[in-house]
């Protein structure tokens, strides 16, 4: 899978992430690059908040 490096420089993940913090980061890293899959903790908090975990497919 393809980094988008300039993205990932841009917008770190804070050392001490919130929950909240963590979820917003990882959406938007999955809208902005490619390189990995949102992790199973992740997704699962989404599902238990009634979110909608996105697909490669509805990021486009």
């Amino acid at each position: 899978m393809k980094i988008n490096k300039q993205w990932h420089e841009a917008h770190r993940m804070p050392r001490t992430a919130t929950m909240n913090e963590r979820l917003d980061w990882h959406l938007k890293h999955a809208a902005n690059c490619a390189c990995r899959d949102i992790p199973p903790s992740i997704k699962r908090e989404l599902e238990n908040r009634g979110l909608t975990v996105p697909t490669p497919r509805s990021l486009k």
